[in-house]
């Protein structure tokens, strides 16, 4: 008798579908999920609350002179969107920034590893002088308008929500600037890098730094000026340190 040709067992789709990297995508889906819900609770506490975030940190300014007004009803919506968003951010960056060290933990030497963690106290301490000093280039802004206006005896009325959009963008842009040397003195003690390749590329990394400040909300040359030299003035030391 012939034998009937056995056919093979259908095989699982699902399970051949299954890659070696599935456990990792899992693992890295689950810890964006964590981030964007920090993100979510921040972004809805902030939008919620957008009013007395603004009221207090509008305390930090001296308006004398400067009269701010809404071009729009929409625009207390615009205002609470984009509190709500930085506000999401903050909450998130912790968590991020936990999850980064961990993934890079295994490539690292515990030294390495060591410094890494005493960095971050310095790195907070440097964003928030960061925003400080973007805060004050507005103010700044702000005294040399009014000045300039009460000389003329003109007004000066300024867009609410351009005006917060404004230091939003300078103050982090400064914070984030003033990572240049937690960010150069990583790179040279990781050994990712050499002062001398920084040196050979200084002439690229000052026209960054200047188009950096070009590209900020303030556009006068006394603002640009302080822009540009305090970033070209933190890099210089940083090199300085690092030798």
């Amino acid at each position: 008798m012939k034998k009937l040709p056995t056919k093979n067992p259908p095989k699982n789709d699902s399970l051949s579908l299954v890659t070696p990297y599935d456990s990792y995508i899992k693992e890295l889906r689950n810890k964006f999920l964590r981030i964007l819900v920090f993100f979510v609770i921040g972004a809805v506490g902030g939008g919620i609350f957008y009013q007395k975030i603004l009221s207090a940190f509008m305390q930090i300014f001296t308006l004398e002179g400067i009269n701010l007004v809404l071009t729009s009803p929409y625009q207390f919506i615009d205002l609470s969107v984009k509190t709500g968003m930085i506000i999401g951010i903050l909450f998130a960056i912790p968590i991020f920034i936990y999850y980064l060290l961990q993934f890079i933990k295994p490539a690292l030497k515990p030294q390495e590893f060591g410094f890494l963690l005493k960095m971050l106290p310095f790195s907070l301490v440097l964003f928030i002088t960061g925003f400080c000093f973007g805060v004050w280039v507005v103010q700044f802004v702000i005294d040399l308008f009014s000045k300039t206006s009460s000389n003329f005896q003109v007004g000066n009325i300024w867009d609410l929500s351009e005006f917060f959009t404004e230091i939003l963008i300078t103050g982090l842009s400064l914070g984030f600037v003033f990572q240049l040397p937690i960010f150069l003195t990583g790179l040279i003690h990781l050994k990712i890098t050499s002062k001398q390749v920084i040196l050979k590329q200084r002439k690229i990394i000052y026209v960054g730094l200047l188009i950096f400040a070009a590209l900020m909300p303030t556009t006068d040359l006394v603002s640009l000026l302080l822009l540009t030299s305090i970033p070209l003035f933190l890099f210089e030391v940083t090199l300085l340190l690092n030798s």
